[in-house]
């Protein structure tokens, strides 16, 4: 019995040890290749990024708090219109970001004061969510300032401060730092207190009023804090592509899309939603270069289907999604060692 308990007391130091020796790994690996890559496969790469940034960013009110928002293409587009309105005026664009946060951050605690004072959840929040984005969509595209239907295209500025750079290598670079800065901004706050509060709601809502938590207070906190660096990644959107148009920015298409990450890779958790944005954004374009070097519209239609089909699959074997499943099982192996352990000594 004596293996199986110094077994038991040198592993947890082992996999703490392995658990961030191989992100750091990939992140070199990422980081040598990403040069040598041809534009197109660094594009896509760099769009998987952002958009598992994304999926983190909805994981704080929808993972974490438990409230499906369907919204938040309100606040990337929020974002990557107010690169495109300053983008009139001679001012560096990054000033886009203080002014698209502070807007975000107003709008975000005005919506969800009345949305979780008149106890809106589940559905109800998230069709309530939507049809706030549908109106925020049907004003910019009545909007002859904001270029209507259109949209407005940002013209290329070079330097630092403008992000303008003609290739799409140093936005890989800053998207990854931002997908870093989520990962540890995401893990301080899984256990920090109010973290803690966000998941006792998540879980038993009635309970967590009874030990004094406030309930309105926390979600709208994780409401304005998911709904502020959506808008982060809108600005950082915007300042590449350099094109603007309510048609993508303020889709119900981009709010699945981060929605779909965080369900992928798993709900709640603060590695999931990153893989998961990067897994949906990935198959996506595999599946459109089939598409499109076939070039038929059958097989667009096929490419569509193999689209669904592969995340009902994925989400069959990962009730949880990948990461939450892969922690689930880690946990119950755990709990059966443990339970080895404690029978062994008695």
């Amino acid at each position: 019995m004596l293996p199986i308990t110094s077994v038991a007391q040198v592993s947890p130091m082992q996999v703490r040890k392995l658990r961030w020796l191989v992100p750091i790994m990939l992140i070199a690996i990422l980081v040598a290749v990403a040069p040598s890559l041809n534009p197109y496969h660094l594009r896509a790469l760099t769009m998987g990024l952002l958009f598992g940034y994304l999926a983190a960013s909805w994981n704080i009110v929808g993972g974490y708090a438990g409230q499906m928002s369907l919204g938040h293409a309100m606040f990337f587009g929020l974002g990557s219109y107010s690169v495109a309105v300053l983008a009139k005026t001679d001012a560096p664009l990054l000033l886009a970001l203080p002014v698209a946060l502070a807007l975000a951050g107003l709008l975000a605690w005005v919506v969800a004061a009345i949305c979780f004072r008149y106890s809106l959840r589940g559905i109800y929040f998230a069709v309530g969510s939507l049809l706030l984005a549908e109106i925020a969509r049907i004003v910019v595209v009545n909007s002859d300032a904001l270029g209507r239907s259109q949209g407005l295209e940002i013209p290329l500025r070079p330097g630092v401060l403008n992000l303008g750079f003609e290739s799409n290598l140093p936005f890989f670079y800053l998207y990854l730092a931002m997908v870093l800065a989520m990962v540890v901004g995401c893990r301080l706050l899984e256990r920090s207190r109010f973290g803690y509060s966000m998941i006792a709601l998540r879980e038993q809502e009635e309970a967590a009023k009874a030990l004094a938590i406030d309930a309105n207070q926390v979600k709208r906190r994780a409401f304005v804090i998911s709904a502020m660096l959506t808008t982060v990644g809108g600005v950082a959107y915007a300042c590449m592509v350099r094109f603007v148009e309510p048609a993508y920015d303020l889709s119900l298409a981009i709010t699945l899309v981060m929605v779909m990450g965080a369900v992928l890779g798993g709900r709640g958790t603060v590695l999931g939603p990153l893989v998961g944005g990067l897994v949906v954004v990935l198959v996506q374009e595999i599946l459109t270069t089939i598409g499109s070097a076939v070039g038929t519209t059958s097989v667009s239609a096929l490419a569509q289907l193999i689209y669904g089909l592969f995340f009902v699959v994925i989400l069959l074997a990962f009730p949880r999604g990948i990461v939450g499943e892969i922690l689930s099982r880690r946990a119950n192996r755990r709990a059966v060692a443990g339970a080895a352990i404690v029978e062994s000594t008695q």
